[in-house]
This record gives C-alpha cells, structure tokens and sequence, in this order.
C-alpha cells in the first residue's frame, strides 16, 4: 500500500457509512480523492485533434497552419501509452468499486472526504428530505410544457424589446427538444448527527440554465453596496485586523439555516423589484425593464424551478434550491434586505459595533450579553422562514469562514482555520494532470496564508501547506521552490499580449511537448482532465440512458449497408424520430399521389404531395435515401460533444473518413493536414 497515507489521514479522506467493509486497497483508492484522474488506456489523439481544430478556428490561416503542424508531429511522435498511474491490484479494486451498486460513493458536504453509504441509506436520507410538506409530486415530467411556455414568452419579450440576447436564448430553446429535468441529489453532513443530507439541485443543461446566467448579469450589480459586504477572506481579515479591541467586547457568528431552501420567495422578487425601479443604471446593462426581469426571474424561481429524483418530479415554488443559478443572487438580494430591516428596527444598546456577513455566515463583535438578545431579534425579522444559529468565541477565538480570529491585548489577529473534518485531502500528484495544475493548488494556498496569517502564524502555515502536501505525493522540493517563489514574488498582473489559446485534453508526454511549443509559435495552452474518479464512481445522481442525451454525433445504417452520419443538439432517440417522421410524410403523400392511402379521420390534407415530399428530401438525406430504398434504419452514438462548433467539426472529419453514401456534402470544412495521422492511427473509423 501507499505509504503516504497514514491510518488516521485514511479515516479522515474516507468515511464509510455503508455496511460493506471495505479492503486495504479500496480504502486506498479511494483517499486518493474523487478528483483524481487514472491515466487513460488511449491516447486521445482525435479530441486533441478537434480540439486543435476549434481553437485555432478565428486565427489567420498561416499561424494556425505553424500551429497544427507542429501539433501533428507531436502526435506523430507519441505512439507509446503512459505509464499507468495505479497498480493492478487498483484498477481491479477500482473496477469493484464501479460495479458494486448497493453503495453509493459520493463526496461529504464538506471537507473534501468521500463517504460511503448503503444506496438503501442514501435512498432513505432522501425520502426524509422530501417528506417536508413544500414537496408535493407532480403528476409527470413537466420540462416540454415548461420549454413551449419559456419560448413563447421570450418570443414576445424579445419583440417588445429588441433585446438580442433573448433572442439568443428563444432560438437555443426553441431547437433544443430534450432540456435536461434538474436532478436532486444529496452530500452528507458528516460533521452532523445523523449524517443528514444537504440537498443539491443541478441545473446544468436544463430549460431555465442559459436564462439564468443572463439574468443574472443584470442583477448581480445590484448588490454588495452596503457595509457589512465582505468579498472574500483576505478582505475580512484586512479589515478586523485594524479594529481595535474594546472591555466587555464579544466576539460571535451568526448563521443562517439552510439559507437557499429557506428564503421567502415571494417577498424577495418584491424586494427585487423595488432594487429595479430605483436602478438609475439599470439601462446600461440591458434594454429589459423591470417588468420584463421580474416576470423573467420569477418564472425561473416558480413555473421553472422543479426537480426530478428517480422517476419522480417535484416543484420548489417558493424556495431557491442549492445548485440553481439564481439562487446566489436571491438569497444576497433577501439578506441585505433583511439585514437592513434588522439594524433599522434593533435597539442601539444591542446593536454590534462590527458587523460582518458572507452569504449566510455573520461574524459580529457586539457588548457581552447582547449577543443572545440580538439573535433573538434576528430570528424575529421573518420567522416563518428564516432561524439562525449562534456560536460564541472560545478562549479568545472564533472562526469565520477560513480565517480564525484571535482577540488579544495588542488587537485582532488571523490564521488560517479547518473544520476538524477537513480531510487535507488535495490532488494527488500521481494523477493524470499537467504539473502546473499542481502548481496552482500550491500557489493557491500559499497565496491563502499570506492573505489571512498574521506575521507570527505564517510559518506555522507554511509547514503544514508543506507537510500536506508531502502526504499527497508531492515533492519536497517542488513544495519549497514553489512556497520561495510565492513569498518573494511582488503581487503584480501584468497586462498579456494577445494570443491563440488553445484548450486541449491532457496526456502525460503529449501535454509537455505541446507546452514546450508554446513559447516558439506564441500561443497559450491550457489542458483539461479526462474522466476523474468523481466521473466513474459517483451514482448519487440519476443516471440519463445514453439515448437520451443531448449533443451527439450519430451513424444511420440502412439494411442495404448504406449509411448517414449527422450530428444534433438534441439526443440521438428525438433525432432519429425527426428523420423517421419526415419518412412517414414522404410516403403518406407518396400514397395519396397514387391514390393508395387509406381513409383517415381529421382534417384532409389540402397541401400538394409533389410539395410535400420535395420539402421532406431536402430536409433529410435519409428521406431521400428512404424514397429510393425500404431498407430498415438503424441509429446508433458515435460520440458525445455538448459543444455545437465542436460537433460540426467531428462530424465532417467522420463523413470525410467513413463510407456515408447517404451524406450529400463532407461537412464544415477542416484542415487536410490531419489525414495521414488519421489514416495512421485510425482514431475516427467506423467498424462497418
């Protein structure tokens, strides 16, 4: 086993609640974190390929030549798979784990800890949070009713006001048939009795999600303007650490109860309306007037705001789930509002001198024995809705965010705190990620120390970011060089020049080369991970059947071997019935022109069938092919690509690489300079 991991850095990495033990190499597995990435069988020549493709699409055509052939022979020159990063004996636990499915392997809300529980538990867990009576089932899925209601109020929007955006999104929604329903799902509290779950809406790809981002461009600058707003850690810790201390003083935190799932509503899109009005700016950002991002939000935060567990469905009307992208903004804009209405109507005399708040977190200084008044008066400003809990100093300290504030006779200092269920648990450095991923997470907490550690704490710090990542794998003397560097560096953005950026997946020996290319063709480089451990062993969501998903390229194959290769927004199952419904036009007015369709009920058709099936064949390559053969049609994924530019390019390297007789051109045009590394390494053929 990994020598790194002591038993008790085991334990806390890995919290198994199930009751199925698990083996010394599980375990190990598993500490490793959920965001370790095993090294790929395969390397991915034909993403890095399409990638390569799409980022050098605006650049002009001799740069993105030097580009790509540069980036080709590099791919050329690689023909040896790295070393994998886990032993057999891992792989094979790991397998265990993906197949094992009585459990479920998800991450603790948190602390960066996985946690394992029974599914029979996790399941249970659920069920007791849509016990509470704001959950009421709806009778089906209630997405595409949803989608039409969304687009026919953008249509009118977009109309009545010209904004382009809108527009935008109208047209997005009105072509994308298959939106995604919000999945819930949960992260268990283990730092809680009970082990209850926190739950978490994903919105991602759903009806309201590109609406949503939009909005909330609009309304985020309506907020942070009064004085308790904190940006981050570093800004709280600036300002406590010139407060000088008063006798009798106390310090505490305030925090608000499931502050997402529990804010009015109603009463916050009113405030929201009242901030709109009074926005002398508002015009500057948007041609929407109020009434538009009122009506707008409050369909996303109501007749949007639903989610799907299992096979059943349920809409949160009146609460901003955890996971939706408005619920940040609303619950900012509702506690500033009842922030204001807290000190407007609290007496002076238990009022704090120092009032901070992120979020849901309050960290105050107020007169010893206030404190508890002043919470009461607090839990009194909307009752029904909002309880906030309160945590008083110990020993002179009191934690906040990540800081720890410690009151002493010379003023207020800070160190950097961790909950006592923080695992230390970071990227492991033997996963499959470019170097300089690991850099920056260093960078990051070095970064963090400095900004929050008083002078005397520093180094304190420092040895524990080393120490912690040492038991990550990480090398000493990367550790250090990288710690010297932050230390003595002078904190300075210096303006970049301009140049192609170039996002590609990583693997190990290819990403290094491609790095070291950078320099000589003046582009910039970035990597992104393949499938993490996270992607392979989490089932705490619903699991969306292949057919289902939307963005895929696709292959149609006729029983007389001829075949389609086409690409959609939409899942491979509603495009196949787009192509099959123009089939069933085509011969429906191929019968009525020669006079054999059967009698049906309903309106008769007056349009011309010659027109009728002109506009089906030039509407699908498949109906042509189908008006001259009666083959059965078959369709199957080649592959998944959300990304649309992406998309088209993979499809016309498939078309131009792959017998499609049914295909009436070769796709968006791409560069030939990829056909012999394509050729050679047979990274887009088709079994036949």
């Amino acid at each position: 086993m990994n020598g790194r991991f002591t038993d008790n850095s085991m334990r806390k990495a890995v919290v198994n609640l199930s009751s199925q033990p698990l083996s010394e190499t599980q375990n190990a597995v598993l500490a490793k974190g959920l965001n370790f990435v095993p090294t790929p069988k395969e390397i991915p020549i034909f993403d890095i390929i399409t990638s390569v493709e799409h980022c050098l699409t605006s650049v002009k055509p001799t740069k993105a030549a030097h580009i790509k052939g540069a980036m080709k022979n590099t791919l050329s020159h690689q023909r040896r798979s790295a070393a994998p990063n886990m032993t057999a004996l891992e792989r094979r636990a790991l397998n265990v784990l993906r197949r094992n499915e009585n459990i479920v392997i998800t991450k603790a809300d948190k602390g960066n800890v996985v946690v394992v529980l029974d599914k029979t538990s996790y399941k249970h867990k659920i069920s007791l949070l849509l016990s509470n009576n704001i959950y009421k089932p709806l009778r089906c899925d209630p997405t595409e009713r949803v989608r039409k209601t969304l687009s026919a109020i953008l249509t009118d929007f977009s109309m009545e006001t010209g904004d382009a955006q809108l527009q935008k999104i109208q047209h997005h929604i009105y072509y994308t048939s298959n939106t995604r329903c919000p999945l819930l799902y949960g992260l268990p509290k283990i730092h809680k009795n009970g082990v209850l779950l926190r739950p978490v809406v994903s919105s991602i790809n759903s009806v309201t999600s590109k609406l949503c981002s939009y909005l909330n461009t609009i309304l985020r600058p309506l907020t942070g303007h009064r004085s308790s707003y904190i940006k981050n850690s570093k800004d709280f810790c600036n300002e406590i650490g010139q407060l000088p201390t008063a006798p009798n003083d106390i310090m505490v935190s305030y925090d608000v109860k499931d502050l997402f799932t529990s804010i009015p509503m109603r009463h916050t899109l009113t405030v929201l309306e009242d901030l709109l009005v009074a926005d002398s700016t508002l015009t500057q950002r948007t041609k929407l007037t109020p009434f538009h991002i009122i009506k707008l939000v409050s369909f996303c935060m109501q007749e949007g705001n639903y989610f799907r567990h299992q096979d059943k469905f349920f809409p949160q009307t009146n609460r901003a789930p955890m996971g939706s992208p408005h619920s940040p903004i609303l619950a900012e804009i509702f506690m500033e509002h009842f922030e204001e209405k807290a000190f407007r109507t609290a007496h002076p005399s238990i009022t704090p001198r120092f009032f901070k708040r992120y979020v849901d977190d309050i960290f105050s200084i107020t007169k010893a024995g206030e404190e508890e008044h002043f919470l009461e008066h607090l839990n009194n400003m909307f009752p029904e809705y909002i309880s906030l809990t309160i945590e008083k100093e110990t020993d002179n300290k009191l934690p906040f965010l990540d800081a720890l504030v410690i009151r002493s006779a010379e003023g207020f200092k800070t160190t950097v705190h961790r909950k006592p269920t923080h695992s230390d648990r970071y990227l492991d450095f033997s996963s499959h990620h470019h170097h300089s991923v690991m850099k920056v997470i260093i960078n990051g907490m070095v970064d963090r120390a400095i900004a929050i550690c008083d002078a005397e704490f520093l180094e304190k710090e420092l040895q524990h970011i080393t120490n912690t990542h040492r038991s990550n794998g990480y090398p000493g003397k990367l550790i250090s060089s990288i710690i010297h560097r932050r230390m003595n560096m002078p904190q300075l953005l210096h303006p970049k020049e301009q140049q192609p950026i170039v996002v590609l997946p990583y693997y190990k020996g290819i990403g290094e080369r491609i790095k070291r290319l950078r320099t000589t063709l003046n582009f910039r480089v970035f990597f992104k991970s393949s499938a993490s451990l996270r992607n392979i062993l989490r089932h705490d969501k619903a699991v969306v059947p292949m057919e289902e998903r939307s963005g895929v390229v696709y292959r149609i194959t006729c029983s007389c071997n001829a075949s389609y290769i086409g690409e959609t927004g939409n899942s491979l199952l509603d495009r196949f019935k787009e192509h099959q419904a123009g089939v069933t036009r085509y011969k429906n007015a191929l019968d009525r022109l020669n006079g054999t369709q059967q009698r049906r009920r309903g309106r008769p058709q007056t349009k011309d069938s010659r027109k009728i099936m002109d506009d089906a064949i030039k509407a699908s390559a498949v109906v042509e092919h189908s008006s001259q053969c009666s083959g059965d049609l078959q369709a199957r994924t080649i592959c998944r690509e959300s990304r649309f530019r992406v998309r088209k390019i993979k499809e016309a390297f498939f078309i131009r690489h792959n017998t499609c007789e049914m295909n009436r051109d070769k796709g968006v045009e791409i560069s030939e300079l990829w056909t012999d590394l394509i050729n050679e390494t047979r990274c887009c053929h088709l079994n036949t």
